[in-house]
């Protein structure tokens, strides 16, 4: 018995080589090299290119007293509120709840709920790169919102540019809340009718019943969904790059940006790399807020 355990172990073991050989090399490795960088001052040009030096923390240090990487961290924060938390987890539940055909606000359009469903379900699958294209259409000083302004004599806008923060926080919101959308409803379909007969046996309004029967019981998955949003808001790179490269000046220089022109504009590939850990920090710091928040109020 134990031989023929044995063997089975050894079998399941063996199949996981080619799994565990692909995580080392793309996640692990990566992931090792980039902490040994940030304890060094390599370049990708100049002599620390070729001969780079072991300096400890001083990029830490540097990080920790650099204006612009803070102005970033308050960007990316402003960000993540409009875009995520506000936008994507607020829309999606609002969609979510009217186009249930459970609840059947619209029971006369149930087609147009499918239909809203299914558009807001195939921008979250979308390219981002194809997405900011899309927007830089739209948004753009000749683009399609300026010819519509045109129509009623109004004067054209550089949204982008005037408007960059507002710009990015609207296309985040279009591409990503056919997600929390799809989430919510599938919460909202999980919740038992007996709960929801009861309430209206007692004379509840739809808006008690939304509000001090559904909501309640909706409250782990809007926690989980924003936990999900946040982080994944925290990492959104092509997008806002696409459509602004973080300007006009710094106004919507996020954190992944200021990242990236640090390490490959200014070709401080160390400290870019530190910069990059310190928005790891800052999104594992947002995580643990999120699950005390969750265990406390579950």
């Amino acid at each position: 018995m134990s031989t023929r355990m044995g063997k089975r172990l050894g079998a399941l073991a063996l199949l996981m080589v080619p799994a565990f050989l692909l995580w080392a090399i793309f996640m692990l490795g990566p992931a090792v090299w980039g902490i040994r960088l940030t304890f060094t001052n390599e370049a990708l040009t100049g002599p620390a290119a070729k001969n780079p030096q072991f300096i400890g923390l001083a990029n830490y240090r540097r990080l920790l007293g650099d204006p612009y990487f803070w102005g970033s961290v308050y960007r990316s924060f402003v960000f993540v509120l409009g875009s995520a938390i506000v936008g994507q987890a607020g829309l999606g539940l609002l969609l979510a709840v009217l186009t249930s055909e459970r609840r059947r606000i619209w029971p006369r359009v149930r087609i147009a709920g499918r239909l809203a469903t299914a558009l807001c379900w195939l921008a979250w699958v979308t390219p981002e790169t194809l997405i900011g294209w899309c927007w830089i259409s739209f948004l753009d000083y000749n683009g399609v919102l300026n010819q519509i302004l045109k129509l009623f004599g109004l004067r054209p806008v550089y949204w982008m540019v005037r408007h960059g923060m507002l710009s990015i926080i609207l296309a985040n919101i279009w591409w990503g809340t056919g997600w929390s959308m799809m989430l919510f409803k599938a919460a909202l379909e999980s919740i038992p009718r007996e709960v929801e007969e009861a309430a209206e046996v007692d004379g509840a309004s739809a808006w008690q019943k939304f509000r001090y029967v559904v909501l309640p019981l909706l409250r782990r998955p809007i926690f989980v969904n924003v936990l999900l949003i946040t982080i994944w808001t925290y990492g959104v790179f092509g997008l806002p790059f696409m459509m602004t490269g973080g300007g006009p000046g710094h106004r919507t220089e996020l954190m992944t940006i200021y990242a990236y022109k640090t390490g490959f504009k200014y070709f401080e590939i160390a400290y870019g790399t530190t910069v990059s850990i310190g928005i790891l920090f800052i999104t594992l710091f947002l995580a643990l807020v999120y699950h005390r928040l969750l265990g406390r109020r579950t």
